[in-house]
């Protein structure tokens, strides 16, 4: 009977073997076929394939694999994209498969209760399900909804995970840690030229490192400066003394980077930052934060994008002027809500609906639309176009709930929470001129790092660890 089993055995494996290579072969005949000329499009197969295998062998792992090097993946990804959909979907794919997995694995009593933000999170994902119905790009509206499942994924992931002091610890260090590749590319690039600087004849040289446009980068360096600072004061979070000592140089480096970065929405969330610090936790600090501005403008790049909002406020005399990118945003913003029709302001045009309109409503100059399609540069317009009223107040009402949960666990770890609280004060704000929704790499580390929080500040309570400030 052994030697029967063992025949079988052999021959399943035989099989499998003959499928796999049938299957395999078949596919990459296809891809030779699509790709052309284009080689490099031929990594993506291999690619799918060991991230497959990481992901079953363990998806923790893989996890942890995702939140380490996610941040320098973007053109990697985008260089094996094939149509809308490449290896960057197939990510998402499996974070959402691995948060499901989670959420439904036996439940652990000690974690908090958030049941206010999981209906806030339902509420805003069934609004943004429906929308696929008349949204007038269905492939990249779904494409656009499965984005945003990915970042609630994040968040309920970041609460999952935490179960201990070492899980918290090793959660938020792998968040910082995501930097250094980003960081390392970007002095590389400085130094040397390549991809990762942008440039344009208006705004000159901008830094955008392993990311795909410095608008991007600069709300993820802001997170990260916020999370390494957090990280170098707390008593809790354990860190070698050599790597502590280095750390404030490393946040240095980070501000550097994100001046670089020439978005001046991250500059002044940056800054509301450490003002708050400064004002609520050391105000020893006080004088050397406000004068920080004006050290600032000493920086002739800073100067220069300061002084781009004084002028080119129209299309001038002529009507073919250029404007500065706050007046523009201006324009772009009451161009799209004066063509909406008002039977829309309830529900919106659907996802993606924006940038598909765009061409319709956005201006090139006084007398021609724009050829190429845009998006809002503000999350609340962009909401309410393509959602509605009812869009914008869901996503409202998960914001209120976020900050609602941090300000009831603000006693349990005093420097986390508060700052916890700034950052998303910083989501909020870089909202207001920028498409902070469709920065997926930054969306996924802000999320889970509000999900790490939510869950980890209650392992610090006030007659457990107390987090102290280094004097």
């Amino acid at each position: 009977m052994p030697k029967i089993n063992t025949n079988i055995t052999k021959i399943t494996l035989v099989m499998l073997a003959i499928f796999s290579a049938l299957f395999f072969g078949l596919v990459s005949l296809f891809l030779t076929q699509v790709v052309g000329e284009n080689y490099i499009f031929l990594l993506s197969l291999p690619v799918a394939i060991i991230i497959g295998l990481v992901f079953v062998f363990d998806r923790y792992f893989f996890f942890l694999l995702v939140i380490l090097s996610r941040s320098s993946l973007d053109v990697v990804f985008n260089s094996i994209k094939l149509g809308s959909f490449g290896i960057g979907a197939v990510l998402n794919a499996l974070v959402i498969i691995i948060a499901i997995l989670t959420i439904f694995e036996k439940k652990n009593d000690t974690q908090p209760d958030v049941a206010d933000i999981k209906r806030a999170w339902v509420i805003f994902l069934t609004l943004s399900c429906l929308s696929l119905a008349y949204s007038p790009a269905i492939l990249q509206s779904v494409k656009v909804f499965l984005i945003y499942v990915s970042y609630a994924s994040m968040f309920f992931l970041g609460m999952k995970l935490v179960n201990s002091q070492n899980d918290f610890d090793k959660w938020i260090k792998a968040v910082a840690l995501s930097s250094i590749i980003p960081v390392l590319y970007g002095l590389f690039c400085l130094v040397f030229g390549g991809r990762g600087l942008a440039f344009s004849y208006q705004e000159g040289f901008r830094l955008r490192s392993t990311f795909p446009h410095p608008n991007p980068f600069a709300p993820y360096l802001v997170l990260m400066i916020t999370v390494c600072f957090y990280i170098y004061k707390s008593k809790v979070t354990s860190l070698g003394a050599g790597m502590r000592r280095l750390l404030p140089f490393y946040i240095l480096l980070l501000i550097g980077m994100l001046i670089m970065t020439k978005t001046r929405s991250g500059w002044v969330a940056c800054y509301l930052f450490f003002f708050l610090y400064a004002l609520i936790h050391e105000r020893k600090y006080l004088f050397l934060v406000i004068s920080a501005p004006f050290l600032a403008l000493l920086i002739p790049e800073v100067q220069e994008r300061i002084l781009d909002l004084t002028s080119d406020n129209d299309f001038g005399s002529s009507g073919y002027g250029r404007l500065n990118s706050y007046a523009w945003r201006i324009k772009i913003w009451t161009d799209s809500i004066s063509w909406m029709s008002k039977s829309h302001y309830f529900m919106g045009y659907g996802l993606y609906s924006f940038i598909h309109h765009s061409t319709s409503f956005a201006m090139a100059n006084a007398f021609e639309k724009q050829e190429f399609d845009i998006n809002a540069h503000n999350i609340y317009v962009q909401l309410f176009f393509e959602l509605g009223i009812l869009g914008l107040l869901s996503f409202s009402y998960l914001i209120f709930q976020l900050f609602k949960k941090l300000l009831s666990i603000y006693k349990f770890n005093r420097l986390l929470v508060f700052t916890v609280i700034v950052i998303l004060l910083e989501f909020v704000f870089m909202g207001y001129a920028d498409n902070l929704l469709d920065y997926l790499v930054f969306n996924w580390y802000l999320w889970f790092t509000l999900g790490l929080t939510i869950s980890g500040a209650r392992l610090f309570g006030d007659n457990q660890h107390v987090t102290k400030i280094n004097k």
